[in-house]
């Protein structure tokens, strides 16, 4: 068991890494969309329909895809003055605790996003985009919800089997993610 999980930690790492690659490669777009809105509404005089719209799609995706990434590469910030402090069986109960909540939590994300999504592709297209604001409002969080899904319950079940504390916590030698 100990090697498929390892295994299936390693296909999900690619796959976030890719995820990552998409999300700033959005990020990039969205800002470049941003600073040629910008610049056609008040150098020019001569905004251009659709592109506000475009750039508020584009926002909520990488948002929601971001959400993924730093979930798994442990990139939120933890309290880590309190949790180093701690036993280890203490620490293990915290991070279980963690994952199981963010589980909880996307359960109910999914089927609320999923009606969400379908109420909203009744709606007509508005802002200049061809399509409903359901593939800009809902389903990024129905995608984000799924992955975060998937990520907690490998989260749930690797790390009280492997007991390794970089499934859950960031690396100590990186910066900026924990609060000491």
């Amino acid at each position: 068991m100990k090697k498929d999980l390892i295994r299936i930690g390693k296909i999900l790492t690619v796959f976030n890494d890719g995820l990552e690659l998409v999300t700033g490669i959005v990020m990039f777009l969205f800002m470049a969309l941003l600073c040629f809105q910008v610049a056609m509404r008040y150098i020019f005089n001569n905004p251009i329909y659709g592109v506000d719209e475009t750039v508020v799609a584009l926002m909520i995706w990488s948002c929601s895809l971001s959400w993924a990434t730093v979930y798994w590469q442990n990139g939120h910030a933890i309290l880590e003055f309190i949790v180093k402090r701690l036993a280890e069986q203490k620490r293990r109960i915290i991070f279980n605790i963690n994952n199981l909540l963010i589980l909880a939590v996307n359960v109910v994300f999914i089927p609320a996003s999923w009606k969400l999504f379908k109420m909203q592709l009744k709606q007509a297209p508005v802002g200049g985009l061809p399509f409903s604001k359901a593939y800009y409002y809902a389903l990024p969080v129905l995608v984000m919800a799924v992955i975060l899904t998937v990520y907690s319950i490998y989260k749930t079940i690797a790390y009280p089997v492997l007991k390794d504390d970089l499934i859950v916590a960031p690396i100590p030698s990186e910066e900026g993610n924990a609060i000491d």
